[in-house]
């Protein structure tokens, strides 16, 4: 039996659970969870991605494009406020009822470009994008070869953005080419309105008609509010009016360009309000008589008063065009905007020469700003247009008076530069925000289309990663089996190798005791030795029948998993020889007893000898029946005899009727072990029943 530990001791450590196991098994979990979490990472890898994804390496190629453009592009400017916000229709139930205006020109007149504005955010608008329209669709009235608007040629689509959502563009504008046709009347129609808690409407800030360098705007705004028509309008003036859409007051400001102003603008001595108001004034010397098509007046907003755009702009002032300083002047009245007026802030005011020919231009303070308790007038820059041009470019300039100091100069009113930055042409700093307004709403539908694309991948590594933390979890699991395998067959090695060594060793010493007392018992000259001699060949041989019983269970095929009914009966044979005895069973039976597992197989060979031998030692029986049942799932050992019984507080004490004790205890408690029962029914002279119930598991 030493001999079979040493060897089982000697197996090789790669069939036996240990430490050794453990580790590996650890070390597959940890490479499998590496693995998944290495494939999860790899949508954070972009390289890694686009080797994956061609669509990605595709979109990512895009999106490089289109931020390579974007600093040749106007940087979007910051939110001008105004009192002016712009056209606002009534609120209705649906978002699919017609809202349009109407930009009538009065005359055919070339348009390049017509340029949509929303209305600037804070106040009576909540957000960017305030009121544009969904969809909507731009036509005009065009008149390709008439003079005086009578040979029209009917309406033409110059833009068509009803068949599906247009992206809402914030606070840029939209650009839509015309290509210099002759027109005389522009329609915007919203077909699907903009929806806020649960109002349908459309609004826009501005609508610009380009023609080369100039907005038509202003010559609407000229002639009044009959020149702008809408299906519906809302709104309190001066926030809301038809009118508000060609006065210039936009959310983008001025068109300014990157580089620095050099200087803050023009502006007046500052005189006390208690000294009384005066009146000054500043005139620029066109060099020339030229044809005025309009005057541009650019308010200045110095940085130290960055609360205050529009600051020391005129509260009321008038234009004089002279042909020379002694000629009476022509006046250009500012757009007063039908019956109202709001101060222009940073925005551009024009006002529409018509052609009036002069050479002097000179703007005069009919009532000036007030800042501080100080009178003041300010201008960052005058231009005066002409043939498409800015004539006043660097020509002389003379005022009233003038601040020289900080930043202030009169030359500056004609530098070309506002007080912040250089001063732009309408047409390409518009296009080219509407251009940046296109490239990020590209970039951000890029970026969702990535995002979705990095989800599906992130979601395949959680998929792998689970595949491989299930394929680690039951690679575990297998080599735990495999190991819990190898384990059985090692102790059923080592099981066969103890039962061989008892049935060769012990057995074959137990059997020569046997032998031995039996040839002694022949020859002993005295009954005292007969009866210690044949003491010596029955325990011998008792305990040579139980070892083999042991043997019997160990070694029976796979290792318990014999013909345990078979063996029961052989035992019953065995030990009630010279007791007649009846046997019953079923083949149903006898499977149900040979599926139960070693350990209780075991208890029950143990029980059931325990039994025969109790009935041997001290019943007195004749006759003795045994039964094997199954009841539910339960298996079941009876056993009744007909000898002597015994009463029931010898049952309860554990004892046999004469007090030598039949170990009626140790039933209950092997069976109690497994789930099961010892019944024990006796009564005093007729005989015991002993039921030996043990569970199918």
């Amino acid at each position: 039996m030493n001999a079979a530990l040493r060897e089982r001791d000697s197996f090789p450590p790669t069939v036996r659970w240990g430490k050794g196991g453990t580790r590996r098994t650890a070390t597959l979990v940890v490479a499998g969870a590496a693995w998944g979490l290495a494939l999860f990472s790899l949508p954070c890898h972009a390289g890694i991605l686009e080797w994956l994804s061609p669509e990605l390496a595709h979109m990512e190629r895009e999106r490089a494009d289109l931020e390579q453009q974007l600093p040749s592009l106007p940087a979007a400017p910051a939110v001008h406020p105004s009192e002016r916000i712009g056209w606002h229709s009534v609120y209705l139930g649906s978002p699919d009822t017609e809202q349009w205006v109407d930009l009538r020109l009065g005359r055919p007149q070339v348009v390049d470009a017509v340029v949509l504005i929303a209305p600037p955010p804070g106040g009576a608008t909540t957000k960017a994008g305030y009121g544009f329209p969904k969809r909507f669709r731009v036509e005009a009235i065009v008149a390709e070869d008439a003079q005086d608007g009578t040979d029209d040629d009917g309406p033409v689509v110059l833009a068509d953005y009803t068949r599906q959502d247009f992206p809402n563009p914030g606070n840029l504008p939209v650009w839509i080419p015309v290509g210099g046709r002759m027109i005389r009347e522009l329609r915007i129609t919203a077909t699907r309105l903009y929806t806020e808690g649960g109002r349908s409407f459309v609004a826009l800030g501005e609508v610009m008609v380009m023609q080369g360098k100039r907005n038509l705007g202003p010559e609407l705004e000229a002639v009044g509010p009959d020149r702008v028509k809408a299906r519906s309008s809302q709104g309190t003036r001066p926030d809301w009016g038809r009118i508000n859409l060609v006065d210039g007051h936009t959310v983008l400001g001025p068109p300014l360009g990157r580089r620095e102003s050099p200087a803050l603008g023009f502006r007046s001595k500052p005189a006390s309000e208690s000294l009384g108001l005066t009146r000054p004034w500043v005139m620029v010397d066109l060099g020339e008589v030229v044809p005025v098509d309009e005057v541009r007046l650019f308010p200045a907003h110095p940085p130290a008063f960055a609360h205050s755009p529009g600051y020391g702009f005129p509260v009321r002032y008038h234009l004089e065009l002279r042909l020379d300083q002694t000629e009476l002047p022509e006046y250009l009245a500012p757009p007063q905007s039908g019956s109202y007026t709001a101060p222009p802030g940073d925005n551009v005011v024009t006002l529409v020469g018509e052609g009036r020919r002069a050479r002097f231009v000179r703007l005069n303070v009919d009532e000036p700003h007030v800042s501080n308790g100080s009178a003041v007038f300010a201008l960052a820059e005058l231009q005066v247009w002409s043939g498409g041009q800015n004539v006043a470019l660097g020509r002389p300039v003379t005022s009233s008076d003038s601040t020289e100091v900080e930043g202030w100069e009169k030359g500056a009113l004609v530098d070309g530069y506002a007080s912040v930055a250089d001063i732009v042409d309408w047409p390409d700093w518009l296009e080219g925000l509407s251009k940046r307004r296109e490239l990020e709403q590209q970039l951000a539908a890029l970026a969702v289309l990535r995002g979705s694309i990095v989800q599906r991948w992130q979601r395949a590594g959680l998929l792998i990663l689970g595949g491989l933390a299930a394929a680690a979890v039951l690679a575990m699991v297998g080599w735990n089996l495999r190991q819990r395998q190898l384990r059985r067959s090692e102790m059923e090695a080592l099981r066969e190798r103890i039962s061989q060594d008892l049935h060769d060793e012990i057995g074959s010493s137990l059997g020569s005791i046997a032998l031995i007392s039996q040839d002694a018992l022949a020859m002993a000259p005295d009954d005292d030795l007969r009866r210690e001699l044949q003491e010596i060949r029955d325990t011998a041989q008792q305990t040579l029948d139980s070892m083999r019983d042991i043997v019997r269970l160990a070694q029976s095929g796979v290792y318990g998993q014999g013909d345990l009914t078979a063996h029961l009966r052989e035992i019953a044979d065995r030990m009630l020889r010279g007791i007649p005895h009846e046997w019953t069973s079923d083949p149903t039976v006898d499977r149900a007893f040979n599926a139960l597992p070693m350990n209780q197989r075991r208890d029950l060979v143990l029980m059931f000898k325990e039994t025969l031998h109790n009935i041997m030692r001290h019943s007195r029986a004749t006759n003795v029946q045994i039964h094997l049942n199954r009841e539910n799932s339960m298996v079941e050992v009876s056993v009744r005899d007909n000898g002597c019984g015994f009463a029931s507080t010898a049952q309860k004490a554990g004892s046999s009727a004469n007090g030598s004790g039949m170990g009626l205890s140790n039933l209950q408690r092997r069976a109690a072990k497994h789930g099961g029962r010892t019944i024990i029914d006796s009564t005093p002279g007729q005989g015991t029943h002993i039921r030996l119930r043990l569970p199918l598991s």
